[in-house]
């Protein structure tokens, strides 16, 4: 695990490396600013290549260094969801949002590069399979990843963020994408997969022994209540964002990190925000502040 100081903060968002008989792969990328605090670490840890590299969605944290990386390393397949082989503007249309960058970019320039995976497909490292579970919600091209060899898995955004060890933990509900429906069936849809050992989770850390079974039931737990607060207090306050959010983080309070590292109000308004509005647009809820989520 590679803390990679996204956006210079700590604990804020992990990367993953797998490594067996010299084969290697690099689980997510962080955004490009970030790139020259991995390239370090592979330098540090002695990988001088990548033979895969996975995002398992589409969002700047996850792989918003897929240009730099993709040229460091001309070597690396890029394995992404086989969503992304429908045309964009069915999906990422630019006028929503700039993630249709990223798909463009990997059709058009890495087209003989990219591994368009599905539900069920294995990626192999000689003895080490790494398998494919779809996993929407957070985002519909969403995938998973799960280490049959050592029985880790890799849920990117698909199951929340967590502070492990202090049973704090919020739905990476954001929009435009999030759908309520499908991040609940992902999320008991993982939880049901026998014999998992750990999860290394994105945002952030490796739960291992107990924590794996806690971090599924405080998934559940904490996107139900999330959603509960939501819709309380939209009804109650007339669709009013702030009061929202307000009501948010006096029921749930900041994260431990928050409070650890002093992240300013304006950022923890801001993501709070953004969990109102993906709640909010998913369950049809009429809002000012809906944002389109096809």
């Amino acid at each position: 695990m590679f803390d990679c100081l996204i956006y210079n903060m700590k604990e804020q968002m992990a990367l993953f490396v797998i490594e067996n008989n010299g084969k290697t792969v690099l689980i997510d990328t962080g955004t490009s600013s970030e790139v020259d605090n991995l390239l370090n670490y592979l330098q540090k840890i002695g990988i001088d290549h990548l033979d895969y590299i996975f995002t398992t969605h589409v969002h700047v944290d996850h792989i918003g260094g897929v240009k730099r990386l993709s040229t460091q390393f001309p070597e690396a397949k890029i394995v992404v969801s086989e969503f992304y082989q429908k045309p964009p503007e069915t999906k990422f249309p630019k006028e929503k949002s700039d993630l249709a960058e990223y798909h463009e970019y990997l059709v058009q320039n890495l087209k003989n590069r990219v591994i368009y995976v599905a539900e069920g497909d294995i990626i192999s490292l000689d003895d080490l399979k790494l398998e494919i579970y779809t996993a929407p919600g957070h985002t519909p091209e969403h995938i998973a990843i799960l280490d049959r060899k050592n029985m880790n898995l890799f849920p990117g955004d698909s199951i929340g963020g967590h502070h492990l060890g202090s049973g704090f933990s919020r739905p990476t509900a954001y929009p435009p994408h999030f759908n309520y429906e499908s991040y609940s069936k992902t999320v008991k849809k993982l939880s049901q997969i026998d014999n998992i050992k750990s999860i290394s989770l994105a945002h952030f850390g490796v739960a291992t022994g107990p924590e794996v079974q806690e971090v599924f039931k405080i998934s559940e737990d904490v996107f139900k209540a999330y959603k509960d607060t939501v819709v309380e207090s939209y009804q109650k306050n007339n669709g009013d964002l702030n009061s929202i959010i307000t009501a948010l983080l006096d029921k749930f309070g900041r994260s431990p990190n928050e409070i650890k590292h002093d992240r300013p109000d304006s950022l923890i308004f801001r993501t709070l925000g953004g969990i109102s509005i993906g709640f909010i647009n998913s369950l049809g809820l009429e809002s000012k502040f809906k944002v389109d989520s096809e």
